[in-house]
């Protein structure tokens, strides 16, 4: 009787979780689990039998905590978005949501078939350890790493903060390769970039956290005040931006529009139905915008580009968005947190972009790892800024605001 009791529960918690509505909002308890054919008691039933059936055949020893993480994992993938995160993962999420990451400091790209550093972070671990652009990075922890095994080295250098990790590294001008101990650290890189291109402001967000309104609003002052009067309009630069908090995609969108609805969600749990609304007051001031979109463009970047598109508040040119028009709820649980799909998002003209993506206005074809939409290179590293001379989509868009 305890181990159903306790089992039960445990599933009852599961499913009594209603579907909240943005990332890191927590769900209200209460609301009620409707089934067509069963009554949620049958349900728990069947589950505690296949439980004890399981757990006393199963070849290799199982705990009833095992056994219902297992479940409860399942049960919450439902879809590559949806997940059961333990507490160091959920740890892990908070932090990125605001802006911070456990890391080493590097950025690192291909370099033929090895691993160079392109650049360390000022003031990180990276750094401090002695690391600089240019190095190359042959093996981590021992473990030979090669060039187009990019996502593998991402997932060896990942890691707790606090935590060191060894590289084996080959330097120009020295001879033999050489260990550097690097201890992951806490790291804040700020989710916005800007720069002035003549009479242009050029703003390139990274991700979207709850820092990035704050830095596209002190963007746009800042270019404002920088190029003066004579200011020809911004290029909001969204390539590559795998999305982040709805919410913060709220915001930025309301600092380029003046009024209208930004963005509709539909779900089947409480309040997950919202309509979300632009406030008086476009923080440009009207200036033309230029939006720049890839494959990798998704989720929060998609929610901005279809509220800047459909109220034609910008003009967007690259090539077709990734297509998540879909919203994950953040919900505590159990230590860790529940990441479940929860509702579908539209644009402001009623489109669900779902697995479609925002085509652009204009359509500019890319060779390379920018066509594929998704895996290879960045089409610009995130502490750079683009080279029109060699970025078509840039000078495309700097000849569209200049024009103007």
């Amino acid at each position: 009787m305890k181990l159903r009791l306790a089992t039960a529960a445990a599933l009852f918690a599961f499913l009594a979780i209603p579907a909240g509505m943005t990332a890191g909002r927590s769900a209200q308890a209460g609301d009620s689990v409707a089934y067509a054919h069963s009554t949620e008691s049958e349900e728990v039933d069947r589950f505690v039998r296949a439980l004890r059936t399981i757990r006393g055949q199963y070849v290799e020893p199982l705990t009833d905590r095992e056994l219902v993480d297992i479940a409860i994992k399942a049960m919450a993938g439902r879809d590559r978005y949806s997940a059961y995160l333990d507490d160091g993962e959920y740890r892990q999420l908070q932090a990125a949501n605001d802006g911070a990451f456990a890391g080493l400091g590097i950025r690192y790209e291909a370099h033929g078939t090895r691993v160079r550093i392109a650049e360390t972070v000022p003031e990180s671990p990276a750094e401090a350890a002695g690391l600089r652009s240019g190095d190359v990075i042959l093996a981590v922890d021992q473990q030979p790493v090669g060039g187009p095994e990019l996502a593998t080295v991402k997932q060896m250098l990942s890691g707790p903060e606090g935590a060191a990790v060894s590289l084996t590294v080959l330097r120009a001008g020295t001879p033999d390769p050489f260990e550097v101990s690097v201890v992951r650290g806490k790291l804040r890189i700020p989710s916005v970039r800007l720069a002035a291109v003549g009479t242009v402001g050029y703003i390139r967000i990274v991700r979207f956290d709850r820092q990035t309104h704050t830095g596209v609003s002190a963007a746009i002052r800042s270019l404002r005040d920088r190029i003066g009067p004579g200011i020809g309009g911004f290029v909001i630069d969204l390539r590559d931006n795998p999305g982040g908090l709805v919410q913060a995609s709220v915001l930025v969108a309301d600092a380029f529009l003046d009024k209208g609805t930004i963005l509709t969600a539909r779900g089947p749990g409480r309040g997950a139905d919202k309509t979300y609304t632009a406030t008086p007051g476009d923080e440009t001031g009207g200036l033309p915008l230029v939006v720049l979109v890839n494959g990798r463009s998704a989720s929060a970047a998609e929610i901005l580009t279809g509220a800047l598109k459909d109220h034609r508040r910008a003009t967007v040119i690259g090539t077709t968005t990734f297509g998540k028009g879909i919203i994950q709820s953040v919900i505590p649980f159990d230590g860790g947190a529940l990441k479940l799909t929860t509702a579908r998002y539209y644009t402001p003209s009623g489109q669900s972009i779902h697995q479609t993506g925002i085509q652009p206005d204009e359509t500019i074809a890319v060779t390379g790892a920018d066509s594929a939409g998704d895996g290879g290179q960045s089409a610009t590293p995130p502490g750079s800024i683009p080279n029109a001379a060699d970025d078509q989509v840039f000078a495309r868009a700097l000849s569209i605001l200049r024009a103007r």
